[in-house]
């Protein structure tokens, strides 16, 4: 039977000592905070702590300060409090860096310690994407819905008193009653999952993502700075830029701007007001113009998406797109940056059933890569041919063919998205990254494996030829492939052909995709798909094998590990998606793997990590480390306990994130021009 506390003044002293008599032994905790908001370094604070035994039926007590009813406890005894929880040595919770950022706030110190998220060792048992992760649905899902009415009820009371968006606003007594049983329920999977964990023989992939949590956290609490006067300045444009696509889909829409404040009751001389942020009216738009949307919504009707609109010939339909997607910059990249100095996004290493890290507030994976272009562009043909090409790659990702043969008027709509190569000098482009830049002092240095997913996916079928591949400088894995798949050499007219075939055929079998998808893909039919990927396994030695065993094995057991023990449930009717569970897995623990060391390596440097961001990582590099740091760590993320060959390019970030070169040490090349150089030897004698 849990033994519930809320603990007072009077009782603090003997409270504590009955939690340390209980902690001790094992040094381990777990605990949740309450809070007066979600920002723990500007604004907000806790209003209370939560603290419990790791174990089911166990002590459980709330330790209440910043309520604004209800009884609260000295302001000493918080820094008591934190004392204590300082000699611990496993801090555990449920999105526990959630917890820990608030407590460092309070004078917590996390160095050194083992921080256990049981999201994430939830995660290690339930793998499906639909599952929903959060505390309530997963407690309803082991225990029951009885288990988890608690929070349904509190939850509800808390909306209805309007206390849900800030907590100190609730009665100590009341939320103390809900933040004790938050833990108890923590306390409760933890004994359990950990349990599976050991039944599934995880334990390794169990001890990573715990280092991993440290890492992740540290990251999160530095963080990376903003340019202020560039997100202001970037806000401007893009309000200007907006203000001239919306003009002119007013004119060919023959309508007028819709006033968001005094919506027009009956409009003068049968005008209609447009509001371009309505999907419906952008549908009685088209429709007018005797235009149907060719994809509808899962209940039939028509779809104004991304998809539909480029499958659209006309301006208006480029012009809407355009007009999304700027204000998309606008409104959730630029805007929440314009008041702060630092990013701290939120990691996340539960995030997906493979195991691949993500983040939230901002999506570091959505960040754009391209910059934007705020003037109308001209294109010649080959700019036709690369926007072709974009969209047709845009809607391939999406698994739709790029049929439409769009108007040079309609594919210069699409032009604003330009490439990687952001020029800063350029007044009319903009580039997201361009916001995030080093501290004073420091560096940004971005650290990106080369086609890490191809190099695991080729691992899993080692021999001579492969690991002759592997351990090659610069090798074009899809040209080689395509030379062993289908016999053909550089020299061969359609060597372009079958390299972008051997291309989509490994992204296909990593990524699980049909001989349909595949087919829409490379603009051919299924049966022909089929065909080319016979032949691609037939001269790719051990991949057929490779493949066949991963589907054999799913379909008799139902699940499948990669190398680092973590495992996956899968439906043995997608069993061709373990293929896919164990590249991207692998990679992903690879990049786990390698983090934790580097971020060892830096823990006595005033060098950090900052940013994961698909294989790439993002470090702070302070000037006097500067000549031997970034080497160091090149060397760290190219090894790893696979003996897979990796390969690392290393590129200075300046000024910003968004403007990227080679990073080398300076050589006396750098400084001296050769050609007009004179050279005096010890014997005074000149050279030239």
């Amino acid at each position: 039977m849990n033994i519930m506390t809320i603990v007072t003044n009077q009782t603090f002293n003997e409270d504590l000592q009955t939690l340390k008599t209980v902690i001790d032994p094992h040094k381990s905790i777990v605990l949740d905070v309450e809070t007066n908001g979600l920002d723990s370094y500007n604004s907000n604070q806790i209003c209370g702590v939560g603290l419990g035994e790791p174990k089911s039926n166990g002590l459980l007590q709330y330790y209440p300060f910043r309520h604004h009813q209800g009884e609260n406890l000295d302001p000493d005894y918080l820094k008591e409090l934190i004392t204590y929880l300082n000699s611990l040595d496993t801090f555990i919770g449920y999105n526990i860096k959630f917890d820990l950022h608030f407590l460092t706030s309070d004078g917590l110190d996390t160095t050194n310690k083992k921080l256990i998220d049981v999201i994430v060792m939830v995660r290690l048992i339930e793998h499906s994407d639909t599952r929903d992760l959060a505390l309530t649905p997963t407690g309803a899902r082991h225990y029951g819905e009885e288990a988890v009415q608690y929070d349904i009820d509190t939850k509800k009371e808390l909306r209805t008193n309007k206390w849900n968006k800030d907590f100190s606003l609730a009665p100590a007594e009341f939320l103390g009653d809900y933040c004790k049983k938050d833990v108890g329920l923590t306390a409760k999977l933890y004994e359990n999952v950990l349990q599976t964990i050991k039944n599934t023989h995880q334990e390794d992939i169990f001890k990573l993502e715990c280092d991993l949590t440290q890492v992740l956290f540290e990251m999160e609490k530095r963080g990376i700075s903003i340019d202020k006067k560039y997100a202001f300045n970037t806000q401007q444009a893009l309000i200007h830029r907006l203000e001239a696509v919306e003009n002119e889909i007013l004119t060919i829409a023959g309508r007028i701007k819709w006033n968001y404040d005094i919506p027009m009751a009956s409009p003068k001389h049968d005008e209609k007001e447009f509001n371009v942020s309505s999907p419906s009216q952008i549908g009685e738009v088209f429709e007018s113009m005797g235009i149907e949307s060719p994809v509808k919504t899962p209940k039939g009707s028509s779809s104004w998406n991304e998809v539909a609109l480029v499958s659209i010939n006309h301006r208006l339909a480029g012009l809407i797109r355009q007009y999304r997607t700027l204000e998309k910059l606008k409104s959730t990249y630029i805007e929440p940056y314009l008041e702060t100095e630092i990013m701290r996004t939120s990691f996340c290493n539960w995030g997906t059933s493979t195991g691949r890290l993500s983040s939230r507030e901002p999506n570091l994976q959505n960040l754009p890569r391209n910059h934007f272009k705020l003037n109308d562009v001209k294109l010649d043909a080959e700019g036709r041919d690369k926007i072709k090409s974009k969209i047709s790659a845009m809607l391939a990702a999406k698994g739709n063919p790029f049929k439409t043969e769009l108007s040079d008027d309609v594919l210069e709509t699409w032009a604003f998205i330009g490439d990687e190569s952001f020029n800063a000098n350029d007044i009319n482009q903009i580039a997201i990254r361009r916001l995030f830049v080093p501290r004073p002092k420091y560096s940004l240095i971005g650290f990106d494996y080369s086609q890490m997913e191809v190099r695991v996916f080729l691992s899993y079928f080692r021999n001579e030829v492969i690991d002759e591949l592997l351990n090659k400088n610069d090798v074009d894995f899809h040209g080689e492939a395509a030379k062993l798949a289908f016999n053909v050499t550089e020299s061969d007219e359609q060597f372009k052909f079958y390299r972008q075939l051997a291309k989509g055929i490994t992204f296909g079998t990593i990524y699980g995709i049909g001989n349909k998808k595949l087919a829409e893909q490379l603009n051919t039919t299924p049966q022909e798909a089929g065909q080319y990927k016979k032949r691609y396994f037939d001269g790719l030695k051990g991949s057929k094998d490779f493949f066949d065993n991963v589907v054999q094995t799913v379909e008799t057991r139902g699940w499948i590990k990669n190398r680092y023990g973590r495992r996956y449930e899968i439906n043995p009717k997608f069993a061709y998606k373990g293929v896919n569970y164990l590249v991207q897995g692998t990679s992903a623990d690879i990049l786990s793997e390698r983090m934790i060391e580097i971020f060892s390596f830096l823990k006595d440097k005033q060098s950090n990590i900052l940013l994961q961001v698909h294989d790439e990582i993002i470090c702070e590099i302070h000037d006097s480390e500067l000549e031997t740091i970034p080497f160091k760590i090149k060397d760290l993320l190219e090894i790893n306990s696979l003996d897979i060959p990796l390969s690392v390019d290393m590129e200075i970030c300046s000024p910003s994130w968004a403007t990227k070169k080679d990073f080398k040490l300076p050589t006396i090349d750098d400084y001296i021009d050769w050609d007009d150089a004179t050279i005096v030897d010890v014997n005074g004698v000149e050279w030239k």
